[in-house]
């Protein structure tokens, strides 16, 4: 309540400047993945209730290519004046160790302004490969085998793989990536029993739990999600190093105004906790957003810190 009650309060006190200096005209929302994927649905579900809020155009440009790095660069370098802002994902982090060259800096050429969902990553088993029901069962599955047992992810370097990576360290195992070009692909051959576990999205995994062929044992992040509150977190299991969970956040250029960035971050919070775009966010598979500028702004750092430790460990690059 007290949060709905901060929310309300900066709408109060925003709403008289966007109508009269920000913003003036359309604001372009940077999408730097295909048109119809995950980021691009939550984008647009969003700024369509911002564009009521704010009386101006939200347009939503989708430039995928180069592990996200074409739209990056295009907000890196565009004005700083709010109207032309960045969705990304850890991605945007994970790049910096995963390619040798980038044309920005994603700590120094860009300003974290809030979150638009977030959502952690569940551990997911093949059934007929893991007989065993459980994270334990798992590990000393993997320490007893004759030969590593295979895990997918959605690509060399991704969140998937990274933290696929992580449990070799964390289960003292040796385990055999397999990497997909997508989620999709990937979660495929889970069901079908090409490899034997993955971390994945919940929505990727659901429509596949009721066969049996596939089963959810353990979640990433600080704390048990709605979604499945039955299974427990990796941290509960006492593994440590999967406490971040993925997020889809807003970006702006470096020099940006302060007040600009509140009066965003304001905005989007009021739209991801509109109770119908909260409730069709839920329906798939997120957490509305609406983190705190500043407290985004640290997250971004501490996973910038994560992810580059886990990407040279693992020797992950993509050049």
């Amino acid at each position: 309540m007290r949060s709905a009650l901060c929310v309300a309060a900066g709408l109060l006190t925003f709403g008289p400047s966007w109508a009269q200096d920000y913003p003036s005209h359309a604001v372009r929302w940077v999408v730097p993945f295909p048109a119809g994927g995950g980021t691009d649905s939550v984008t647009r579900l969003v700024t369509t209730k911002m564009a009521d809020t704010l009386r101006q155009p939200m347009v939503v440009d989708n430039k995928p290519g180069a592990s996200t790095v074409i739209g990056n660069d295009l907000v890196a370098k565009a004005p700083a004046d709010g109207h032309t802002l960045l969705v990304n994902i850890p991605l945007l982090l994970q790049s910096s160790a995963l390619l040798s060259k980038l044309p920005y800096d994603p700590l120094r050429d860009l300003v974290p302004v809030t979150t638009l969902v977030s959502a952690p990553l569940w551990l997911a088993v093949n059934t007929a490969r893991v007989p065993g029901s459980s994270l334990p069962e798992l590990v000393e599955q993997a320490k007893r085998a004759s030969r590593p047992l295979e895990f997918a992810s959605f690509g060399n370097g991704s969140t998937s793989h990274l933290y696929g990576f992580r449990l070799t360290e964390a289960g003292g195992v040796n385990l055999t990536h397999i990497p997909y070009k997508g989620g999709a692909p990937a979660v495929l051959a889970l069901v079908g029993g090409e490899i034997s576990m993955m971390f994945s999205d919940y929505v990727s995994l659901q429509p596949h739990l009721a066969s049996g062929k596939v089963k959810i044992i353990a979640v990433t992040g600080l704390r048990r999600s709605r979604l499945t509150p039955q299974v427990p977190t990796m941290a509960e299991l006492g593994y440590t190093g999967f406490e971040a969970v993925g997020w889809g956040g807003v970006f702006a250029p470096a020099k940006t105004p302060p007040q600009t960035v509140q009066q965003l971050a304001a905005a989007i919070t009021a739209a991801v906790r509109d109770p119908v775009v909260s409730a069709k966010l839920g329906e798939m598979g997120y957490e509305p957003g609406g983190m705190p500028t500043a407290e985004f702004a640290s997250q971004v750092k501490n996973d910038h810190a994560l992810w580059t430790g886990l990407i040279r460990r693992a020797g992950a690059r993509l050049d």
